[in-house]
């Protein structure tokens, strides 16, 4: 598998929200710099052809559009589209997707990328958009939401001896590689991610805005779903690059996960 796609494909890793703008005002994130997962990044609702017309200015930003299926090509953990919606056309990279042609579907906080080398296409592409999933209907709204329930929603009780979820993020400094036990719940699960289950999870404990989720990654042969709880154990590690731009300030990394029923 073409390992610029798997990198980027960890990018999904977070759901980020954000809001459109009226004005359509593009700022390019600067070469080398290390994007922070904590961060939200502003997502610019275009038709395909605004998108090919600001490329350039919308390098490594994100959009979200629709278009009508023209054409797919798969591979076994990817699906490759090309979208049309007679201002334009793209391709698009997610997750494996049984699409049809002819099919209209909406991408959504989709990763822009110019000057793609596709070897299962075979040609390099001028703009490639990456994206988390492909649906259909009305595009995801960006304003206010978030990609898992808020706090308030969840309530978790301590485990005996161990952390909440704030804890663990608002000392990670105090902790880094220090082995730390706590309950969580389970809010998001993408798999087979440089061959790890990269798991998002809350418990309640924080509030306010910023930060709230709890990154581990699981390569164990148990299945988790969103809603499950969980006890995790594993070493906390602060500041962890793992390439293509992609940092996180905190994560607990090949973590040992037990559903509780």
């Amino acid at each position: 598998m073409d390992r610029r796609i798997i990198l980027i494909s960890v990018a999904f890793l977070l759901l980020l929200s954000g809001c459109t703008s009226e004005e359509k005002s593009y700022v390019s994130t600067p070469p080398g710099e290390v994007q922070d997962f904590t961060f939200q990044p502003e997502v610019f609702e275009l038709t395909i052809g605004e998108l090919l017309a600001n490329a350039s200015q919308l390098s490594n930003q994100y959009v979200t559009t629709r278009g009508t299926v023209q054409e797919t090509v798969s591979t076994q953990s990817y699906t490759y589209a090309r979208i049309s919606d007679g201002t334009g056309e793209v391709w698009v990279a997610g997750p494996k997707t049984e699409l049809s042609e002819g099919e209209e579907v909406v991408v959504s906080a989709a990763l822009v990328l110019l000057g793609f080398q596709s070897p299962t296409l075979n040609k390099t592409l001028d703009v490639i958009l990456m994206v988390q999933s492909f649906s259909s209907g009305e595009p995801y709204s960006f304003h206010g939401t978030t990609s898992a329930p808020e706090p308030a929603n969840i309530s978790v009780e301590r485990l005996p001896g161990g952390y909440t979820v704030a804890e663990v993020l608002e000392r990670s400094d105090e902790l880094a590689g220090s082995e730390v036990s706590l309950r969580a719940v389970v809010v998001k699960v993408l798999p087979d991610i440089l061959n790890k289950t990269w798991i998002h999870l809350q418990d309640g404990s924080v509030t306010g805005k910023g930060e709230r989720e709890l990154v581990v990654t699981y390569t164990g042969g148990t299945q988790f779903e969103v809603g499950d709880r969980v006890v995790v154990r594993g070493v906390v590690e602060t500041n962890v690059d793992i390439g293509a731009g992609y940092f996180f300030r905190v994560l607990i990394d090949d973590a040992s996960i037990e559903k509780e029923m």
